[in-house]
């Protein structure tokens, strides 16, 4: 506990009174129950506003220790925020530092005895949207109306003061004890010289292993391959690099092969300037492919002024082996068509029988046939032959993270999500630039209750993958599941130039998120491109104007029947149906929770749909899927409160 959560005196701020002594949390006049180290973050914190704390600050300041799980701080995080009565589009006071830690910002008074002209403003009145209840919008904190001439004059002063700090934060150079200033690689794609296009393959399937390398730096943060390629691809220059991918390096090179032998030329850059801050030459052998990017991790590294957090590597033991693992996965995970997807599978096949002691070869198999890219193509047979090529990749190598992150998915298809989540965050240590695969961790989280932890996954998914497609449809459904649906809408909008194809691949999601807003120019736009070929295009037409003319329900309703009877799958239309059945609704949303093959089952957790919570079969939901019985061993979120033998959620 800190010595200040045990001192005396008030502390102070907008409408916000912290009684050290009595251990009191008041907002706008009224106590606010707080957990007992819920108080002693918000004592720590507030003690020193501005201030960044690291998690392990926090974690040994309260605590005493570090040894807690990463749900339990990001847990009395989110009690804070709605303690603090933060607004649901932004944090006003609470801010999160991803990678660092926490952040309050606030003008905090410090006084023996409490004030007595506590702003008590009534929050402002809800807003119904849509067939479901509304969510109540959070008071906005207003200052004091005596407060306002000082702190105008206050932060007039401060704002010079900032611009002053500006000027010299950017004159300063990176350094790696400082996390805000901690430096961004993008290492790009290697360009081929004199290859065959085979070599194209060998070129990426060396770069994403670099970054999977250089990710364990510590200090540096790095782009994660699919955003590299597209930035490669979209030839985007020095300036462009540094604005869109937030980068403030660059690594870039060519790869020529002949026979077994590899010449590799690289350059680290700094961004936008170009400056070449190291450049090396190296002649080595295919098989030496791991030692040699130790050697270029440590170079960067040394380049940088950072500390090379990386275990010995060994030697690839067949060189034929390992261009046969690249070419697999470079079309599982890069190709966008999936015409001969059955032969490549057929050959991943092949190569783990041919070589049954090369773990690579079962973790790919493994994560391949967990369909975790196409979850619409899911079966228990697949399941159970990814869990055997998973299991045996981890005999050869514990740490194989294909393996991992397929015994990962399936667990959570399985609810079982006291084995999920623990292995999630292992192999997201193993590969931390992995984005699609922390995105869709993000998306389980979420889809059991934990919404705030869910939308800090999905974030750091997309800061390091920030021109993905698949990372930012993820963060925009978390936004739209949190109300935030403005932030979703602009993240969602930008992605429809992340993946050819079109505006029709993202219409599902930018067709609830208009729903949310009450944006009926959107609804009719998108609903008039979802793709025909999906079978699902009458049903959003005819919905979309059966909202605004209650006479078109009959049709409506005939419509989403007819989907369900052509493609056998539910079509969640069903749940803007006029008294929407919980019975019939919560089914169709618990089948994409089992699978993973769309985002839609987080649709129950919408601020908006708080009537459907309230329903007895939403109980039965709960404990179907073990999501009551995690949430008593693991804590229940914020939103939901233990009430007898099931739970209140609001």
């Amino acid at each position: 506990m800190t010595e200040l959560g045990q001192a005396a005196g008030w502390l102070a701020f907008d409408r916000i009174e912290i009684d050290l002594s009595g251990r009191r949390l008041f907002v706008a006049g009224r106590e606010t129950a707080l957990e007992p180290k819920a108080f002693a973050v918000l004592v720590l914190l507030v003690s020193q506003p501005g201030r960044a704390f690291t998690r392990d600050e926090i974690l040994d300041a309260v605590w005493g220790h570090r040894h807690v799980t990463p749900g339990v701080l990001n847990r009395i995080v989110t009690l804070l925020r709605h303690a603090l009565g933060e607004n649901a589009e932004a944090h006003r006071y609470l801010h999160t530092l991803h990678g660092v830690g926490y952040r309050i910002d606030a003008d905090v008074c410090r006084s023996a005895q409490r004030s007595t002209g506590t702003d008590t403003a009534e929050p402002s009145a809800a807003k119904d949207v849509g067939p479901f209840a509304a969510n109540p919008a959070s008071p906005e904190a207003r200052p004091a109306p005596r407060r306002l001439l000082a702190r105008t004059l206050v932060l007039g002063t401060l704002g010079i003061l900032l611009l002053a700090l500006a000027a010299w934060w950017l004159h300063q150079p990176t350094s790696p004890g400082n996390a805000a200033m901690a430096p961004t690689l993008v290492v790009l794609p290697l360009r081929t010289v004199g290859a065959p296009p085979d070599d194209v393959v060998l070129a990426d399937g060396l770069s994403e292993e670099l970054i999977t390398r250089l990710a364990h730096i510590e200090g540096l943060r790095l782009i994660s391959h699919t955003s590299s390629m597209r930035a490669q691809d979209d030839k985007l220059d020095l300036n462009q690099l540094g604005a869109r991918l937030h980068a403030t390096h660059a690594l870039e090179g060519s790869l020529r092969q002949s026979g077994a032998a590899l010449r590799i030329d690289l350059r680290l850059i700094d961004l936008p300037g170009g400056r070449t801050l190291w450049a090396q030459d190296y002649d080595r052998k295919l098989a030496d492919v791991f030692l040699l990017q130790r050697e270029i991790a440590q170079s960067v590294a040394q380049a940088l002024t950072l500390k090379l957090g990386l275990p010995i590597a060994s030697s690839e033991r067949d060189p034929q082996d390992f261009r046969d693992y690249l070419d697999a996965r470079y079309f599982f995970f890069n190709r966008l068509e999936r015409g001969d997807y059955a032969q490549k599978l057929a050959q991943l096949r092949a190569l783990a029988a041919r070589s049954p002691d090369y773990a690579r070869a079962h973790g790919l198999l493994a994560r391949v046939l967990v369909h975790e890219l196409s979850p619409g193509l899911v079966s228990a047979t697949d399941d159970a032959e990814a869990a055997r090529e998973a299991g045996r990749a981890l005999e050869l190598d514990p740490d194989q993270s294909e393996a991992q992150a397929a015994l990962a998915t399936i667990a959570c298809r399985s609810a079982e999500w006291a084995r999920c989540f623990p292995i999630f965050e292992r192999v997201l240590v193993i590969a931390p630039t992995d984005a699609p695969l922390r995105a869709a961790y993000a998306k389980w989280l979420t889809g059991v209750g934990y919404l705030d932890a869910g939308l800090r996954e999905a974030e750091v998914a997309q800061a390091s993958d920030p021109l993905s497609y698949e990372v930012n449809v993820v963060l925009g459904r978390v936004l739209d599941t949190l109300g935030r649906h403005d932030e979703a809408q602009r993240i969602l909008d930008a992605a429809v130039n992340m993946k050819p194809g079109g505006p029709g691949v993202l219409a599902y999601a930018r067709w609830y998120n208009a729903y949310w807003r009450g944006d009926a120019v959107g609804m009719r736009e998108h609903a008039s491109l979802v793709p025909a070929s999906d079978g699902f295009h009458e049903a959003y037409v005819e919905v979309t104007e059966a909202l605004f003319e209650p006479a078109h329900w009959a049709r409506a309703e005939a419509a989403i029947a007819e989907t369900e009877r052509v493609s056998g799958r539910p079509n969640f239309m069903r749940m803007m149906l006029p008294g929407a059945d919980a019975a019939t609704t919560l089914p169709a949303l618990e089948s994409a929770l089992k699978t993973g093959a769309s985002s839609y089952n987080l649709l129950v957790w919408n601020p908006e749909t708080v009537a459907l919570r309230r329903r007895p079969a939403f109980q039965d939901f709960l404990r179907r899927n073990g999501i009551l019985d995690y949430w008593r061993v693991h804590g229940f979120p914020p939103q939901c409160l233990p009430d007898g033998d099931g739970a209140k959620c609001t």
